[in-house]
């Protein structure tokens, strides 16, 4: 062994001793007495790569390939510091290139999948992994990558099966528990998810994606505590991670703490000003917390988010800036629920008062409840022509137009009226004792529907108060859980199902005329019992909707609702055990 190699073993030594800086000053000996030693050239590029230097470890890198261009190690190595730097394309071609000089070089392909994965050239990923496996089939990182292929390509079933063959191999493969991980939540398997994501945190706790990963897995779950955290960990790694920033103030949220929600919001908005996202959540954290100036103003940013811009419409007539209307016809835009219309609906008045002419565009089943509104001159389904109009605005902008605080909310109610002629019998009303509606389940199209609606079971200890006839007025795909009610329940003989009666939104208003109390979960029937100025017991998920705010037993919109919150996510036995005790306290 001559000097050099002798001097460049005992680099080597002290590099795999961990004794970086030591085996540095070793190579640059050598490459003093020979600058191009590919040897020194590619194990100090290492050492460069090791402390972050990445740009001086490609350099040096670059230079080994040069001085020993038919040497494999290079190339694969230059290939990941590209890889880390962000500059894939260039990364592809020093894998490919160290492929070319060692076709059998199982690492190299493995490399080269995850190179193309970040790419989101999956398909090739795929075909590389295969490759790779031809050559050596105990190499897991090539199934690991093959499995984050599948799920690029939407085959997370697959992807799963390809995890579960290879993980008894993977014990502390960090990449393998996050890529499972990633599996689970793709095939909407939280808990699953949440068990891989915290083996991979624990395994390699400086990757941030992990932990923000395993909080959103800790968000499906509704363990708001354990996301909070998850999400902090993450910043903690990366003070930019806007996204993490974003579902962190969601988590807050949902505990119910929307002054931590919006400081999340605002810090994040730093690094990212015009971020969609972010000034829509801030616009949903606001208007929860109660600030409702800024927070309407925010909210004129849903329109720029992919959901809302689907249904933006582009009209050649303006948009009404709030000013007076002066003899002008002003169309007022349907947009979102049932709910939502029947509560910025309050605002025809108001707009009435600015001299112009309103024509009301609704969903179908609010046309002939909205007819009644005194100073509407048409409504018009959504989906059918409107007629000419000189101004326009979507319904849900007014609040901001019109400049509503929390204490200017327009809340005298009723501000709207049962039709004069309804399908539903006044008979069915002619019963001694307290007459109370029931509604159980919201809308399935709504995201969130299966959190905010209660089984019918629940409801059985009402059913067993006395003094009181109960009306179902549950309509939609979960009406026939009515029969079940009735069947569980001693008392479901007292309740009376008017689904068969309620065709539109103005039939369910005179039903709910006849009635003394309306208790419902947060539905568009709570929202027109409040309209109508009915009494109404909302029986409210955690969380709830950002309009119904924080912790309040009372709505700033409907002074005629009472609010039962869970104590926590899921607790509608606590919701329903407080309503049933007022209830009893009410027949007293």
């Amino acid at each position: 062994m001559s000097d050099l190699q002798h001097l460049l073993a005992s680099g080597l030594s002290l590099h795999q001793s961990g004794r970086l800086g030591e085996a540095a000053k070793v190579y640059e000996k050598v490459l003093i007495e020979e600058p191009n030693n590919a040897d020194a050239l590619n194990l100090l590029g290492l050492i460069f790569q090791a402390v972050g230097e990445l740009d001086t470890a490609i350099s040096l890198l670059s230079q080994a390939g040069e001085a020993a261009p038919d040497y494999f190690a290079p190339f694969v190595n230059l290939g990941n510091v590209l890889q880390q730097a962000g500059r894939l394309d260039e990364a592809l071609d020093a894998f490919r290139r160290a492929i070319l000089l060692n076709p059998e070089a199982a690492p190299a392909y493995n490399n080269l999948a995850s190179c193309l994965n970040a790419l989101d050239r999956h398909q090739e990923a795929m075909e590389a992994c295969v490759q790779g496996l031809a050559h050596d089939k105990s190499l897991s990182d090539l199934s690991v990558n093959m499995a984050n292929a599948l799920l690029g390509l939407d085959r997370p079933e697959e992807a799963l099966k390809t995890l579960e063959k290879v993980m008894p191999h993977c014990g502390d493969n960090a990449n393998a528990w996050f890529n499972l991980g990633l599996t689970h939540m793709d095939l909407g398997q939280y808990e699953d998810a949440r068990d891989a994501l915290s083996k991979a945190t624990a395994l390699e706790s400086g990757n941030e994606t992990a932990h923000y990963n395993l909080a959103l897995a800790s968000l499906k779950l509704d363990a708001f505590d354990a996301a909070v955290t998850a999400f902090e960990r993450a910043i903690a790694l990366r003070e930019d991670y806007v996204d993490a920033y974003c579902n962190l103030a969601s988590a807050h949220q949902s505990k119910g703490d929307s002054t931590a929600a919006i400081e999340c919001l605002r810090t994040a908005l730093t690094f990212e000003p015009e971020s969609v996202d972010l000034h829509w959540n801030l616009s949903l954290a606001l208007l929860q917390a109660g600030r409702y100036r800024e927070g309407w103003k925010e909210y004129e940013w849903r329109w720029r988010t992919p959901t809302f811009a689907a249904f933006k419409r582009n009209f050649s007539t303006p948009q009404w800036d709030g000013g007076p209307l002066a003899g002008r016809t002003i169309a007022l835009l349907g947009e979102q629920g049932f709910g939502d219309a029947i509560q910025f609906i309050r605002y025809v008045a108001m707009v009435r008062e600015r001299g112009g002419r309103v024509i009301v565009e609704c969903r179908a089943g609010l046309e002939r409840l909205f007819s009644g509104i005194d100073g509407v001159a048409q409504v018009v389904t959504l989906g059918d022509p409107l007629p000419p109009f000189d101004v326009q605005v979507p319904l849900m902008s007014l609040p901001h137009l019109l400049g509503t605080t929390l204490e200017t909310v327009p809340a005298e109610t009723p501000y709207l009226a049962p039709p004069g002629e309804s399908a539903v019998p006044r008979e069915l009303f002619e019963v001694s004792g307290l007459k109370v509606g029931l509604v159980w389940a919201g809308s399935p199209t709504r995201r969130d529907n299966h959190k905010r609606s209660c089984a019918p079971t629940l409801l059985q200890g009402l059913l067993n108060v006395p003094g009181t006839t109960f009306y179902s007025l549950q309509v939609g795909p979960f009406r026939d859980d009515v029969r079940a009610l009735s069947e569980a329940s001693p008392g479901g003989a007292n309740l009376i199902d008017l689904a068969g009666f309620l065709e539109d939104f103005a039939d369910t208003a005179a039903a709910l005329d006849a009635l003394d109390l309306v208790i419902s979960v947060d539905t568009g029937v709570l929202h027109l019992a409040g309209a109508l100025g009915k009494e109404a017991w909302a029986l409210m998920a955690q969380p709830t909707g950002f309009l119904w705010m924080d912790e309040r037993a009372d709505s700033v919109w409907y002074p005629t609702i009472r609010l039962f919150r869970q104590s926590h996510p899921g607790d509608w036995g606590g919701v329903l055990d407080a309503v049933e005790a007022a209830l009893r306290e009410k027949i007293e």
